[in-house]
C-alpha cells in the first residue's frame, strides 16, 4: 500500500474506490473493506503529539455499528504487516489514548453502512528523549468482537522524529497567584517536559524562575519577584521553543505608607505611598493625631478627604487634606501620626488591593502661612438639551450654607434683550462640598428647563460672606459673573444602521409569537409607548406592528438598539394594511418602511428611506 491520498481528498475519491473494490479477499463473511485515503505523515519532536486519520470504505454487506458486535476496529500490527492484534514494542511508548494496547481506534461514525466510508483517527505522542528516526505504525481493520481480520491491505503511517527536545505544553499552575516579592513554590502540570541533560527554563514574564524538580508531566519552580499584575508563565525545553503560556498573578501585598506632611493654617496635607481609600467612615478623629510640637498642644482632626472605597477600590488618592480644629501659626513645628487600629496597621485606610495602611507612622513639617489668592470661576458649561450646568473653579472650593438660589436666573444676551429661560432648582449629582476636606474644583446645579442651542448666558454667583471658600478660607469674589455659550443644535435625523432577524421560531415567515428582529440606530433614541413600525416583504405584504398591541418593543441600555418581538400571532391579511401580496404572511427578508412615534434625543424623526440598512434578514 502507498500513501496516495490526503484526508482532504479522501471523501471525493472514496466512492471510486468502493466501486473498484473486490470483496473476494474478505476474511469474515459479510465484512470487507477498501483503503480510501489517509492524512499526511507526521514530523514531531520529543514531547509533541500528532494525529493520524485513515479512511476505509465498507465494501461488505454488513453495517459497522459502533458499540455493537458489528463494530470494526483499527488494530495494531507487527512489522510483517500480517500479525495483528499485537502491539509492536517500538510503538508502545507512543500510545496516546488508544483503545487498548493492540487497538488504535474504531470508526468515528456511529454507523458505517455498506458503500459508506469509515473514519479512523488516533493520536501518537513522541516520548521524551526519543532518538531521531522514522517510526512506523502498521494496522489493519478487524472485527472488534473477535479480532478477526476483515481485509488486511498493509496500511501504515510514519512519524519522523527530529531528535532533541520538543516543545513542552503546560495545562495548569498550582497555585496561580503569589506575592510580588516572589518565593512561591509553583507546580506546573503539562506534557513533554524534558529534564535531561538540563531542566527546562521556566519564565514568569521576563523573569526566570528556579526549577527545583522535574518530571515528564510536572515540574516545580520557585517564582521570581515581579510587578503587581499578571505575568505569562512558559516552559522551554533545552534547544526548543517556549511552550504555550498560562497567566500567573502577582498579588499586591505591600501596605501603603504615610510618607509626607504639609501644614498651612487649619489644614494639613498628608501624602501616601500609593492611592488609598476609606474602608470605614466616621473614624477620622481617632485615625489621626496632630501635635503642635512648638506649643506642646494637640489639635483635634475634624475630618479628612480620603474618599470612601468603592466596591472595586478604584477611587483611591495619594494626597488628602485633614481639617484641624484650630489654625496652626506660621513657623510652628508640627507632627501628625496615623494611628494603628489593629496590631501594626490602620484597617480603616486601605489600598486598592485591600491592604491596611502601615501604622503607627508619624511625619513632621513646619507650618506655613496660608495663601491669600481668592478662587475664581474658570468655566461654566452646559450641553444643549441638558438640565445640568457645571461650574468649575481655579482651585478646590467648598460651600457653607450656600443656596443654589443665590445663582441668578439663567439669562441670555440676544440683541441686548434679556429673557429668562430657566432657573436654578438645586444641586446636581456633583454637589458643593461642605468642609475643606470635601472641597472640589467643580460642582453642578440643576435647571428648570433644558438648555437651548446657540444661546449666550451670563451666570452670576452672589454668595454671602464665607459661603464659597477655598480650602484655606479665601472667599470667592462677590459677585462673580461668567459668560458661556451653548453649542449648535442637532437637526440631523437618525438612521437605521443595522437590521437583522433575532429569533424565528416555527416557519420561514415572520408571523408567530416569539419571532423578533432588531434595528440599530445611529444615535440614542426615544419612543412613545404606542409607537408603530410598518414592514413590507418582497411580494408586497405589509404589516403594521404596534408596540404594546401585537409586538413588544424593548431598547438596550444605550437606547440605540430596538428589539421588536411578536406577542400575538399575526395572520395575513386580516391585520394587513395593504393586502397580503402573492404569498400569505410576512416573508423574510422584509424592509422597514415607516417608523411612527420614534425620535432622537433632540426630537428629530428617523430618515427610514435614507438609512444604510433597513432590510431585515438573517445576518
Amino acid at each position: 500500500m502507498r500513501r496516495i491520498f490526503t484526508a482532504i481528498t479522501a471523501a471525493s475519491l472514496a466512492f471510486s474506490l468502493v466501486a473498484m473494490a473486490t470483496p473476494a479477499n474478505a476474511a469474515v463473511a459479510g465484512y470487507d473493506s477498501a483503503y480510501a485515503g489517509e492524512s499526511a505523515f507526521l514530523n514531531l519532536n520529543p514531547g509533541q503529539t500528532g494525529t493520524f486519520t485513515v479512511f476505509f470504505a465498507n465494501t461488505g454487506s454488513t453495517s459497522w455499528v459502533r458499540g455493537t458486535t458489528t463494530q470494526v476496529d483499527l488494530a495494531t500490527c507487527l512489522e510483517d504487516k500480517v500479525t495483528c492484534n499485537v502491539q509492536d514494542a517500538s510503538e508502545a511508548p507512543f500510545n496516546s489514548g488508544w483503545l487498548s494496547t493492540s487497538r488504535y481506534t474504531t470508526h468515528t461514525q456511529t454507523t458505517v453502512a455498506p458503500g459508506q466510508i469509515g473514519t479512523f483517527t488516533y493520536n501518537v505522542m513522541v516520548p521524551a528523549a526519543t532518538a531521531a528516526g522514522t517510526y512506523r505504525f502498521n494496522g489493519a481493520l478487524v472485527l472488534a468482537s473477535t479480532g478477526a481480520d476483515i481485509h488486511n491491505e498493509g496500511y501504515y503511517q510514519d512519524v519522523t522524529v527530529g531528535g532533541g527536545a520538543g516543545v513542552a505544553s503546560i495545562s495548569s499552575l498550582t497555585p496561580n497567584t503569589g506575592t510580588a516579592a516572589g518565593g512561591t513554590s509553583v507546580t506546573i502540570a503539562g506534557s513533554g517536559f524534558v529534564c535531561t541533560p538540563a531542566f527546562p527554563t521556566v519564565n514568569f514574564g521576563a523573569n526566570t524562575a528556579t526549577v527545583t524538580s522535574c518530571g515528564l508531566t510536572a515540574l516545580t519552580a520557585t517564582s521570581p519577584a515581579g510587578a503587581v499584575g499578571t505575568a505569562n508563565v512558559t516552559v522551554t525545553n533545552t534547544g526548543s521553543t517556549a511552550s504555550n503560556a498560562l497567566p500567573y498573578t502577582y498579588a499586591d501585598t505591600s501596605r501603603p505608607s504615610f510618607t509626607a506632611l504639609a501644614v498651612s493654617g487649619s489644614l494639613a496635607t498628608v501624602t501616601f505611598s500609593e492611592p488609598v481609600c476609606r474602608a470605614v467612615t466616621g473614624t477620622e478623629a481617632t485615625d489621626w493625631s496632630v501635635l503642635n510640637v512648638s506649643a506642646q498642644t494637640t489639635n483635634p482632626v475634624l475630618d479628612d478627604s480620603i474618599p470612601l472605597c468603592t466596591a472595586a477600590r478604584d477611587n483611591g488618592v495619594t494626597s488628602a487634606v485633614l481639617q484641624l480644629t484650630n489654625a496652626i501659626p506660621n513657623g510652628a513645628f508640627v507632627e501628625a501620626t496615623l494611628n494603628a487600629t489593629a496590631g501594626t496597621t490602620n484597617t480603616n485606610i486601605t489600598d486598592s488591593a485591600g491592604n491596611a495602611a502601615a501604622a503607627p507612622q508619624a511625619r513632621q513639617a513646619t507650618a506655613t502661612a496660608p495663601e491669600t489668592t481668592a478662587p475664581t470661576v474658570t468655566s461654566i458649561t452646559g450641553a444643549v438639551g441638558s438640565t445640568t450646568m457645571t461650574i468649575t473653579f481655579s482651585e478646590p472650593v467648598y460651600c457653607t450654607g450656600f443656596n443654589p438660589a443665590d445663582l441668578t436666573d439663567l439669562s441670555f444676551t440676544d440683541n441686548n434683550a434679556a429673557t429668562t429661560e430657566a432657573t436654578i432648582t438645586g444641586y446636581g449629582s456633583n454637589s458643593c462640598g461642605t468642609t475643606p476636606a470635601t472641597a472640589d474644583t467643580s460642582f453642578s446645579v440643576t435647571l428648570s428647563a433644558p438648555l437651548p442651542a446657540d444661546r449666550t448666558y451670563v451666570v452670576t454667583l452672589a454668595p454671602d460672606l464665607n459661603e464659597i471658600q477655598d480650602v484655606v478660607g479665601n472667599d470667592l469674589a462677590n459677585p462673580t459673573s461668567f459668560t458661556f455659550t451653548t453649542g449648535a443644535g442637532d437637526f440631523t435625523p437618525p438612521t437605521i444602521v443595522d437590521a437583522r432577524v433575532v429569533n424565528n421560531l416555527l416557519t420561514t415567515d415572520f408571523t408567530e409569537a416569539g419571532d423578533s428582529f432588531s434595528a440599530t440606530f445611529s444615535e440614542a433614541m426615544t419612543s412613545a409607548a404606542t409607537a408603530s413600525i410598518q414592514i413590507q416583504d418582497q411580494d408586497g405584504t405589509v404589516f403594521t406592528l404596534t408596540c404594546t398591541t401585537n409586538v413588544s418593543c424593548t431598547w438596550n441600555t444605550a437606547m440605540t438598539t430596538l428589539t421588536v418581538t411578536i406577542t400575538t400571532t399575526i395572520i395575513a391579511p386580516a391585520v394587513n394594511t395593504s393586502g397580503s401580496g402573492s404569498t400569505p404572511g410576512m416573508q423574510i427578508p422584509f424592509n422597514i418602511t415607516t417608523l411612527n412615534g420614534f425620535a432622537d434625543l433632540q426630537g428629530n424623526v428617523p430618515n427610514v428611506l435614507g438609512s444604510p440598512d433597513r432590510l431585515v434578514d438573517y445576518e
